[in-house]
């Protein structure tokens, strides 16, 4: 559905209340901010394992080593992506204009843009995590090194 096509059904769901239109996109913006703070808090509890058991995963092989690096550096790629590219504040008043419309598609547009970021930075943090998770399992079934 083209953002057009949504502004218009959602004015008409609201009875033409450009208020309800807002606090409905609203919402949704969020729920949004809310899903991207768990990938940061994701990818804080990496950070956090890996200053305890990065050192001890890393003895494991030269292998452990990369893949723990390399999933570090994916699950930080994936913390500034979203950052970068989803939490940012732009209130939905802030481009207002006469037209109800107007107004209501740039706000589902940039609604859309967040929501495809959010889903590759997702993307970005589970590849991280699987890098992480064999590094961690290697140490697991080697535990003598």
């Amino acid at each position: 559905m083209s953002a057009n096509e949504e502004a218009n059904r959602i004015l008409s769901l609201t009875g033409n209340d450009m208020l309800k239109a807002l606090e409905l996109l609203e919402k949704q913006l969020n729920t949004l901010h809310s899903r991207a703070q768990v990938l940061m808090s994701l990818a804080g509890i990496v950070v956090t394992v890996t200053g305890f058991s990065g050192r001890l995963i890393a003895a494991t092989s030269l292998v452990s080593q990369s893949l723990v690096i390399s999933g570090l550096a994916t699950v930080l790629t994936s913390a500034v992506w979203v950052f970068s590219r989803v939490m940012g504040i732009r209130w939905v008043t802030s481009g207002l204009t006469k037209d109800h419309i107007d107004s209501l598609e740039k706000i589902i547009e940039r609604r859309n843009k967040k929501t495809r970021a959010f889903s590759r930075g997702g993307i970005i943090l589970c590849v991280g995590l699987f890098l992480y998770s064999i590094a961690f399992a290697m140490m697991l079934i080697n535990p003598t090194n």
